[in-house]
């Protein structure tokens, strides 16, 4: 009961922002992968000639998200209060950023027309720039995403080493605690009329 109302006061301690972060990481996993094969057409973008390797690659991307967010949900100090720590929000709100960011800079060719949702608003001076911060933002995509799993499974080892090291000495506490008290305990030595005295039997003379 005492470690329930602790944990509930830990999750009653988070921040509102590390709260939402936990539900927008999980809902990146599908939200992300849709933006990037659909959201330029929102801005009047064509939307043709790429959809097509895009739908073969959103699943991947959606894999990689969901490795990522599945190793940080995976942490107990993550899973019980559904709330993330801001380390993970330093870590990961970037890498969702990057991702959010491609669905803008994505070009694509339909319709006679080429050019990305920049381009779009901005018109068509912002075709390169589309398409060199699209590269960018795919190595960053990928590479980032392998480093933030590794950086994730090790903080969840971690956590979980420190977990069940706790609770091997919350069991060998009683052990280590009886062990100390017989350790400390002293015999002393019987004070009154017959300390001292040894008291034999002799074989009766008369048998």
């Amino acid at each position: 009961m005492a470690a329930s109302a602790r944990t509930s006061t830990r999750a009653g301690q988070r921040h509102w922002a590390l709260r939402g972060f936990f539900w927008a990481m999980i809902g990146a996993i599908v939200v992300l992968p849709a933006w990037i094969m659909f959201g330029r057409a929102l801005a009047g973008a064509p939307l043709g000639d790429w959809l097509l390797l895009q739908a073969l690659l959103g699943p991947a991307l959606a894999v990689l998200i969901g490795v990522v967010v599945g190793l940080t949900v995976a942490r107990k100090q993550v899973r019980r209060p559904r709330a993330v720590q801001w380390r993970d929000v330093r870590l990961i709100g970037p890498w969702l950023l990057v991702i959010a960011l491609m669905g803008f800079t994505v070009v694509d060719s339909g319709g006679g027309r080429t050019g990305s949702a920049l381009t779009a608003w901005l018109g068509d001076g912002w075709l390169t720039a589309s398409q060199s911060f699209t590269a960018i933002g795919v190595l960053i995509t990928v590479i980032g995403g392998a480093v933030l799993a590794w950086l994730q499974a090790l903080e969840l080892g971690r956590e979980t080493r420190a977990r069940v090291e706790r609770a091997v000495n919350d069991l060998q506490a009683p052990i280590i605690e009886q062990r100390a008290r017989r350790a400390d305990a002293t015999f002393e030595p019987v004070d009154g009329p017959q300390a001292g005295r040894v008291i034999s039997i002799d074989d009766d003379p008369r048998g």
